[in-house]
């Protein structure tokens, strides 16, 4: 999607000094929106024309993604991970808006850093919307073992056979049948868009894999949330969401129908409404 023409990308140097680009939408109050792996921020696209508005959107750029950063790689920190540097990234993106208390809104791997950010920050968020979050920890220890084999095979491949593997790998293994139903042309240049992520394809599964977080954790959740689910997604996000529902019967917890694991984009009309109820 092309950038709308009222949209501003923007950029922050991290602790580390990496670039940190993100894009800033609208007027109001601030919600800031954290995209899944291989995404990148336009995977809002299709809640921007609404969410705007009322708000104002900011969409970070995760480390590797949209392009890459200063036309190379994105250094990768000695602490990556969902729950330590993606959670320092998003703060020196907040630190460059002056932002206080904000919305947050995160989808699977943006999913867990906007859990962990209003685990440590509770009394920034006033409203948090997680959109199959990937908290693998949260699974019963057979249902984890079981999700944990395909994705040490990814990360195997990184330390064995090189990043690039690693994506392909990745995709063969999450692409489900839009993926394996492609030719392997548009395969190939579906790759080598994503080349500037594929470092980060071994340390992205091991961080997701060693991510603390517990049951008392979705427990001791304080900010108002809303969990968004599909129904035809990964059957460990189902697993997730009846964790959640056990643990906080007062919280929305909404499975939606004929979408997968891109709720917000498979069901965008659907989303759009209950995501603007919710902020409401």
């Amino acid at each position: 999607m092309a950038i709308q023409p009222d949209n501003e990308v923007r950029s922050v140097r991290a602790s580390d000094g990496a670039r940190l680009d993100y894009e800033v939408a609208g007027q109001g109050p601030a919600l800031v929106m954290l995209h899944g792996f291989l995404a990148g921020r336009r995977a809002f696209s299709r809640q921007q024309v609404v969410l705007t508005e009322r708000f104002r959107l900011i969409m970070p750029s995760a480390r590797g993604h949209d392009g890459g950063h200063d036309g190379c790689a994105a250094p990768i920190p000695a602490a990556y991970g969902a729950g330590t540097s993606d959670v320092d990234d998003l703060n020196a993106v907040l630190a460059a808006e002056h932002i206080g208390e904000f919305r947050l809104l995160g989808h699977s791997s943006g999913g867990a850093t906007a859990f962990a950010f209003a685990r440590l920050h509770s009394d920034r968020i006033t409203r948090l919307i997680l959109i199959e979050p990937t908290l693998y920890r949260l699974l019963d220890p057979a249902a984890f073992n079981a999700e944990k084999a395909p994705v040490e095979a990814i990360i195997a491949t990184a330390a064995n056979d090189g990043p690039v593997a690693a994506l392909r790998k990745t995709m063969d293994t999450v692409g489900g049948d839009a993926w394996a139903s492609m030719e392997e042309a548009r395969k190939a240049e579906r790759l080598r868009a994503l080349a500037s992520c594929a470092p980060f394809v071994g340390p992205h599964f091991r961080g997701l894999l060693d991510f603390p977080v517990t049951a008392a954790d979705v427990t001791a959740l304080r900010p108002p949330a809303l969990l968004l689910y599909g129904a035809a997604s990964f059957p460990f996000e189902a697993a997730i969401a009846a964790r959640f529902r056990a643990s906080r019967p007062d919280l929305q917890v909404i499975t939606i129908d004929g979408a997968g694991h891109n709720v917000h984009r498979d069901r965008a009309d659907t989303v759009n409404q209950v995501v603007t109820a919710f902020l409401a």
